[in-house]
């Protein structure tokens, strides 16, 4: 192997023209330019360049073990935040292509509780009848007392299924009443969607080019794992709004496991995702915050502005305050 500190354009010139150069550096940090590539060096960044000199390839140092591991673990994260993602797209079809109208989704959920309340009035009327009935029953048994006789156990037993049956329909009553509170927050969830997602389409009718979402970058600092020390839901509110403050594009999704802004347009752009997340089975759920920007070159993977860095390094310390 020879290794020269000769100027690259005299070694270039000096070599045949189809043999290749790299360029390193050492522990040093002095660069070095040779026609083999020592296994030393393979721990540092690294150039492949022609005949002429010029760069065709740039190779980054090798990776520790613990980077490695580290990309290991966030490739989970991203691969759950994308199926996240997908899941919310599912449910935006299905939501696009059953209404056509904010009062289609008006109709339907008040289709949904009149059923309900014509259930509850079936109860309220059952429990009337019942409780007649019972004052019936015991009447009879009062009577029967009043002349010493002995009230019989089947009137008994019919007495307390009555009153069982009237404690069932209240029971009834209560189940659907919070039935229909959950159909409310279902549709009025639905609603807001529906609004957003119409608003999206209106903003973009203009754009019909199909642009290609970033990939996610995330780095570790930019997780929340809620145990015991941490209320998740504090937490998740404060992650959006930590989010909408330094998005730099519109918001995508906001949902009460996902909170997305646009895919980054030009290169100053910078799109925020946090999702609520569970990765592992009996481990608490975390909330994850994702940076992406606008890709450079096409191997790139890594979301490296300096906004990008402060924003992930400044993510726990702001969502975490006041605790």
């Amino acid at each position: 192997m020879r290794t020269l500190f000769f100027p690259l354009l005299f070694l270039a010139l000096a070599q045949p023209a189809s043999a290749r150069l790299y360029k390193w550096v050492d522990e040093q940090g002095n660069i070095h330019y040779s026609d083999k590539l020592p296994p030393t060096a393979v721990k540092n960044p690294y150039s492949k360049l022609d005949e002429r000199g010029l760069v065709i390839e740039k190779k980054e140092r090798a990776k520790t073990p613990e980077e490695l591991a580290r990309e290991k673990a966030l490739k989970k994260l991203r691969e759950q935040q994308k199926r996240q993602l997908e899941e919310q797209k599912a449910r935006d079809k299905v939501l696009l292509n059953t209404f056509r109208s904010e009062d289609d989704i008006i109709l339907a959920r008040d289709g949904k509780l009149a059923t309900y309340d014509a259930q509850i009035r079936i109860a309220y009327t059952n429990i009337e009848r019942l409780k007649a009935w019972l004052e019936t029953q015991k009447k009879k048994a009062a009577a029967l007392e009043r002349k010493g006789q002995r009230v019989p156990q089947k009137l008994l037993s019919e007495i307390e299924n009555t009153r069982k049956q009237i404690k069932a329909n209240y029971e009834s009553i209560l189940r659907q009443e919070k039935d229909k509170e959950l159909i409310r927050k279902k549709y009025a969830a639905d609603l807001a969607r529906f609004r957003e997602l119409k608003a999206l389409k209106s903003a973009n009718r203009g754009n019909r080019k199909e642009e290609k979402r970033s990939s996610y970058n995330v780095i570790v600092e930019t997780v929340v794992a809620c145990d015991q020390t941490v209320d998740c839901g504090k937490v998740w509110e404060k992650a959006k709004a930590y989010a909408r403050r330094y998005a730099t594009t519109p918001i995508y999704v906001d949902t009460h496991r996902m909170f997305m802004t646009q895919p980054p347009r030009n290169k100053n752009d910078l799109s925020i995702t946090v999702s609520r997340l569970h990765p592992e089975e009996n481990q608490p759920e975390i909330i994850f915050l994702d940076v992406a920007c606008k890709k450079q070159v096409a191997n790139e993977t890594w979301c490296k502005t300096e906004k990008a860095q402060e924003i992930r390094a400044n993510f726990r310390k702001a969502v975490l305050a006041d605790r």
